[in-house]
């Protein structure tokens, strides 16, 4: 009841938050630059128009009303599921994101797999091999890792993998092996900050008074991190886990984009470069809703690892 009650109190407490997130992610379509009406009657550049039409098609669109009344109107429409229209295709807005949600999420789960497999794996080797071959070669990967731009990995792993050996595809996800160059694209940089982190937070736990009593048991090191330290660092961990997941599925644009996967973030971009003003709304709107529910997720977790963290008084994210 204690835990359901805390739920209810985050979720009401997160109320004002969605409604700022509502008021940015207006405002950014609005106030982007370019002239979506524009864009519909001249897409080439070079052809005319009276200002007539350029009356009937702003009105057609609902951008001749205020900008308060166009955010009320869009608020009113999201509140019953509707987006609006794409300027550009007429197509819903709410219909795309449905169709290209899963994609983005199956990208983030395939990379969100990566990072915990190697990046948690890698941190916990490096802590127990602290100061050794291991520990430096591990270090030194890491950090190479979480240094490199994404967008010069992908264009690496394209050159390699799909133009000099092809045994992957360079774009599309005609088949599930589309997904694996974009994947690893995005959990190496995250490899590298997990691992850090992981390392770090096990040797801080290494130091404790539970980790000195372990040893003098006749404890091995390996074990006493993998069954005690390993378990109270997970907290940090799942910290950063969380809101890389959420900006994983919020934020993939580039790597998107880069292997053409029809996600959400490629979608995101088509619509900064034609100044739809809808998608982009709903792309904020979006992304901002995730972080939101991401850190609700993150409290919770922390409830369950930790019994010293009581509904009412569970760590902020």
């Amino acid at each position: 009841m204690a835990l359901l009650k805390y739920i209810l109190k985050k979720m009401l407490m997160l109320l004002p938050v969605l409604v700022g997130i509502s008021i940015i992610a207006f405002a950014l379509g609005i106030m982007s630059p370019g002239d979506p009406v524009d864009q519909v009657l001249n897409p080439n550049g070079n052809e005319s128009y009276t200002q007539a039409e350029y009356d009937a098609m702003a009105a057609k669109m609902g951008l001749d009303q205020p900008a308060v009344v166009q955010y009320f109107n869009w608020v009113d429409g999201l509140a019953h599921g509707d987006l609006g229209r794409s300027f550009f295709t007429n197509k819903s807005v709410m219909g795309q994101l449905a169709k290209r949600i899963p994609i983005s999420l199956k990208l983030a789960g395939f990379s969100m797999i990566l990072t915990i497999v190697f990046g948690v794996g890698s941190g916990v080797l490096m802590a127990v091999k602290k100061d050794r071959l291991l520990d430096h070669v591990l270090g030194t990967f890491s950090t190479v890792a979480l240094s490199v731009p994404g967008f010069w990995i992908a264009i690496v792993l394209i050159f390699i993998f799909a133009e000099q050996w092809k045994i992957l595809p360079s774009s599309g996800i005609s088949d599930g092996s589309g997904f694996i160059l974009p994947a690893i694209t995005l959990a190496l940089p995250s490899i590298g900050v997990c691992a850090r982190l992981t390392r770090s937070a096990i040797l801080d736990e290494i130091g404790r008074q539970y980790m000195t009593v372990a040893d003098a048991k006749g404890m091995s090191r390996r074990r006493a991190v993998i069954r005690h330290a390993f378990g109270n660092a997970l907290i940090p961990i799942i910290t950063y886990l969380g809101n890389h997941m959420a900006g994983i599925i919020g934020g993939a644009s580039i790597v998107e984009t880069i292997f053409a996967i029809p996600g959400i973030g490629s979608y995101a971009i088509a619509g900064v470069q034609s100044k739809d003003y809808y998608v982009v709304q709903a792309y904020v709107l979006f992304s901002g809703c995730i972080y939101v529910l991401t850190n609700i997720l993150i409290d919770l977790i922390y409830i369950a690892l930790d019994p010293k963290i009581r509904a009412g008084e569970a760590v902020e994210s």
